[in-house]
């Protein structure tokens, strides 16, 4: 397990790190790595969790030896960690939030891709390029409608600026915050959404269902049933 000498060092550089000047970083942010004798896998999340560590990252030296495994695992992280935030604000402040894969035809353009879409994001949205060689987006305070409106110009973009034109596909989902739903669930619907877009040829935006709004839909039905029953004795037909 770390020691206190390994959390001061955490904390030093997270508060020197909070006065520091992005802008005067052109090269983008440095990933710091720190070999930790003694501690595990298991050991590290638990530290992670408890000590609210949301943008530290961590991977066994083998695995830094592959080109851009790191950053890559790294941002598969931060993906689900930045997700599981924007759903809890979705459900507490009724904020919608919708989330995209895009994956470009040649693989060897991900790079590419990554930085023309994060050039039109907003500040509080998020890309990130996945292990799977995907780029995320995450666009927050962003009903379905307007995702699906930004998403498509963000993929003419894409096509214009890019000599060869660049093909993409993707997929979008969008929640609302109207009923429980574990940030995998999303995930996985806009993998089924990327799919579709794929299987009907590629170059396309396939937008899947909302998934809370049908398991909202299915709740308020249970409960109408539920207090059919309770006065009348009766269940709904189904």
């Amino acid at each position: 397990m770390a020691d206190d000498g390994l959390l001061r060092e955490l904390a030093g550089i997270e508060d020197a790190c909070g006065h520091g000047d992005a802008e005067a970083c052109p090269d983008g942010p440095l990933c710091l790595l720190r070999v930790v004798d003694g501690l595990d896998a298991k050991s590290w999340l638990r530290l992670k969790h408890d000590l609210e560590l949301t943008n530290w990252q961590a991977a066994p030296p083998a695995r830094l030896t592959r080109s851009g495994e790191f950053a890559r695992a790294a941002a598969d992280a931060l993906l689900n960690e930045f997700l599981l935030d924007e759903m809890e604000r979705a459900r507490l402040c009724q904020q919608p939030l919708a989330l995209a894969f895009i994956a470009p035809e040649e693989p060897s353009a991900l790079d590419t891709v990554f930085d023309l879409v994060n050039a039109q994001l907003r500040r509080f949205d998020l890309a990130a390029r996945l292990r799977t060689g995907l780029v995320a987006v995450v666009l927050s305070g962003t009903p379905l409608a307007s995702a699906e409106r930004t998403l498509g110009a963000m993929l003419r973009r894409i096509r214009q600026v890019s000599e060869p034109s660049l093909v993409c596909s993707a997929g979008l989902v969008g929640y609302g915050g109207l009923a429980e739903l574990q940030a995998g669930a999303l995930i996985k619907s806009a993998q089924a959404a990327l799919d579709e877009a794929r299987r009907l040829g590629g170059n396309r935006l396939e937008v899947a269902p909302s998934v809370d709004a049908v398991l909202a839909s299915r709740e308020t039905l249970v409960r109408a049933s539920e207090k059919h029953f309770l006065f009348t004795g009766k269940k709904l037909p189904e």
